[in-house]
């Protein structure tokens, strides 16, 4: 089982200190590997890595970590750091419903899996924390062998350079209008990303459910408005239906939350490539 510790919307203007960071996810401060990796395995600390991305001009903003079972796994689980520009913070100006770009380091020292930066979003409204696909944008993938500041350098200037095109992407999306037709087709197929057809979730909550606004801002039939109004629903989920339950009968369900870093993102990247298919139509 995952957990993410969320950032307060204060939060999301100010860059996260060093306290900070060890409280939302103490594996950052690990200082060296778990027992047990594979002696190829180079170690080098996700503290380090923050210190270089801050001198490339990124700021932490939100940090969280894989919930672990496993006592020895405890300080090396996988964690995710989101990063803003340091002109972004600076500027101190970021208006509701506005988009900014971010960059999204995920890293373990168990040996569990590589460093990885991908492209980010983040939206005021709904503070969604969007990865985009890799099919589309950056992401860059460093092993733990033959690893060096001068790669992860290189890799956050690669994903810097190409999260412009995500922003690109976002206007263009805000410029297609869609028919409430195609825009229940898209809830509908958000949701099979989210749930196998077999589950009753499928069958007892309606595509238009999805659709419905959180909040007023949200009630443009745009694209990007849809996606993002669709995205809030499946990933934080909280949607009431009614099920059946033999010997029980008529019961209230409520949808869950989506748990854990690798679900979130997996899902965020593949509601975009359903996003740009839709917007290429």
């Amino acid at each position: 089982m995952n957990t993410s510790v969320l950032v307060s919307p204060a939060r999301a203007f100010k860059a996260l200190s060093s306290d900070d960071l060890r409280r939302c996810a103490p594996s950052v401060f690990a200082d060296h590997a778990r027992p047990g990796v594979s002696s190829r395995y180079t170690f080098v600390s996700t503290e380090q890595v923050v210190a270089l991305l801050s001198a490339e001009g990124w700021e932490p903003v939100k940090a969280s970590e894989q919930r672990v079972r496993l006592e020895s796994r405890v300080g090396f689980q996988m964690h995710e750091i989101r990063f803003t520009r340091r002109a972004d913070l600076e500027a101190g100006s970021f208006d509701v419903g506005s988009t900014r770009a971010e960059m999204v380091l995920q890293n373990a020292h168990d040996g569990s899996r590589a460093y990885r930066i991908d492209a980010g979003l983040y939206r005021l409204v709904c503070r969604n924390g969007l990865t985009v696909a890799d099919a589309d944008f950056a992401h860059v993938s460093i092993r733990h062998v033959d690893i060096s500041a001068e790669a992860f350098t290189k890799a956050a200037q690669s994903v810097a350079e190409n999260t412009p095109r995500a922003l690109e992407a976002v206007a263009k999306w805000q410029a297609v209008q869609l028919p409430q037709a195609t825009r229940v087709e898209f809830a509908r197929r958000a949701a099979a990303l989210r749930w196998d057809a077999d589950q009753p979730v499928m069958k007892l909550l309606s595509p238009e459910k999805l659709l419905t606004p959180v909040r007023y801002g949200d009630a443009g039939v745009d694209l990007w408005t849809t996606f993002n109004v669709v995205q809030e629903h499946l990933v934080r989920g909280g949607d009431r239906y009614l099920g059946y339950t033999e010997g029980m009968g008529i019961r209230r369900n409520r949808t869950r939350p989506v748990g854990g870093l690798n679900e979130g993102q997996k899902l965020n990247k593949a509601l975009w490539t359903l996003a740009s298919e839709f917007a290429n139509n």
